[in-house]
């Protein structure tokens, strides 16, 4: 028999984590944790129509503390509303904003579950990790005015 254990953080304006039983090898069963212990919300600011560059303003960052056996722990960003990783979508009501998470300043890996092209980050046992998200709005979308937003679910897996 073996278990695993996920927890997970929504990301919507602050940080609520929980979380979650699933399955690990026996003998790592009682030691590894980790713990969402800070972090901040992708704000992107206000978002021009007109401008011709992407909008790489939003930047937000997560701490991840692990402590026990196992490790490096793989840590997920889901698709949020979109139901994919190719471009995530914000929404103001009816309306929506594609946008995109990163790995990094560079903005060439987006931040998902490991699926397609995209990619994951490693926290570290026995200490804290701390990640920033870099996110991207592509130029020259015809949006309406509005405040847009999404859900992203942060996971550690071990």
């Amino acid at each position: 028999m073996t278990r695993r254990h996920s927890v997970a953080c929504q990301f919507a304006g602050r940080v609520v984590c929980a979380g979650l039983l699933a399955v690990l090898p026996p003998a790592l069963l009682a030691k590894p944790s980790c713990t969402f212990s800070s972090g901040a919300p992708v704000n992107f600011g206000n978002y021009e129509i007109f401008a011709t560059l992407p909008n790489n303003f939003g930047v937000g960052s997560i701490r991840v503390d692990c402590k026990g056996g196992g490790g490096p722990f793989k840590v997920t960003l889901s698709t949020g509303q979109s139901h994919t990783f190719a471009m995530r979508k914000m929404q103001s009501g009816p309306n929506t904003l594609d946008y995109n998470l990163y790995t990094s300043a560079g903005r060439s890996v987006v931040w998902g579950d490991g699926s397609g092209t995209s990619g994951v980050m490693f926290a570290t046992k026995n200490t804290s990790s701390n990640f920033y998200i870099f996110g991207q709005i592509p130029a020259l979308q015809d949006a309406a005015a509005g405040t847009y937003s999404d859900n992203i679910t942060a996971t550690v897996n071990f």
